[in-house]
């Protein structure tokens, strides 16, 4: 059941699942570029600090432990050098949700989860109008259980979130678009909408045809097609 309290894409910002097979080959030359980075330029570079603790994050959606560690590390340091970066905050509490992942003692994992779930949404009271922010946050809850009530939030999120996909497709990657597609066809799904599910889900196949997001696209419109 724990290990459904990640995210991921997004992912990365977790469904970020359904990248991290590109993660995975990526991850150790851009972790290694980035480190050298920071050791080149000043320790207190937030935008270096935040693309490591973004790197760390996703990979560390694959049960990578020792990224998880690292995106902490990272995140902890950008926040305390800038407390109001609100994207920054919703990684780490998406960071904070694995940590209780990979915690061993239940009481651990479900304080980690809340402190995780608590700073995604101080994150989102910051920035509400950040598609990225609110994506970290709707994507990581998806797979939250249901005993954590966070099912109207996700909702609220997904719809808010198809709705600026729509209204600018070029907000966000194509593939986190798919995602977001996604989800929120099969959150209508779930309440058997099929009328407004099935048309986002053609509709995103649009946005890149060739993106590892496709063939769960394509599995949903074949399981619903009658």
């Amino acid at each position: 059941m724990w290990r459904s309290l990640v995210i991921v894409v997004l992912t990365w910002f977790g469904s970020l699942a359904l990248a991290e097979t590109q993660v995975a080959r990526e991850y150790p030359q851009k972790l290694a570029q980035l480190q050298a980075q920071l050791k080149e330029d000043p320790p207190t570079n937030t935008a270096v600090l935040l693309q490591l603790g973004d790197l760390c994050h996703d990979k560390g959606v694959e049960d990578d432990h020792d990224a998880v560690k690292l995106a902490e590390k990272y995140l902890t340091r950008l926040l305390e050098l800038d407390p109001t970066n609100a994207l920054g905050r919703a990684i780490y509490g998406s960071t904070l949700t694995m940590k209780g992942r990979d915690s061993f003692w239940f009481t651990t994992k479900l304080s980690w989860v809340k402190a995780g779930i608590k700073e995604m949404d101080a994150a989102v009271n910051m920035a509400t109008n950040s598609v990225r922010v609110r994506f970290v946050r709707a994507n990581n809850n998806y797979y939250m259980p249901k005993f954590l009530d966070r099912q109207e939030i996700v909702e609220a999120d997904f719809a808010w979130l198809w709705a600026q996909v729509k209204a600018h497709p070029d907000c966000l990657e194509g593939y986190i678009c798919q995602i977001i597609a996604l989800r929120q066809g099969q959150l209508l799904a779930k309440k058997k909408k099929w009328d407004e599910a099935l048309p986002i889900w053609r509709q995103a196949l649009a946005f890149d045809p060739k993106s590892e997001v496709v063939p769960e696209l394509r599995a949903e419109l074949e399981k619903h097609k009658n």
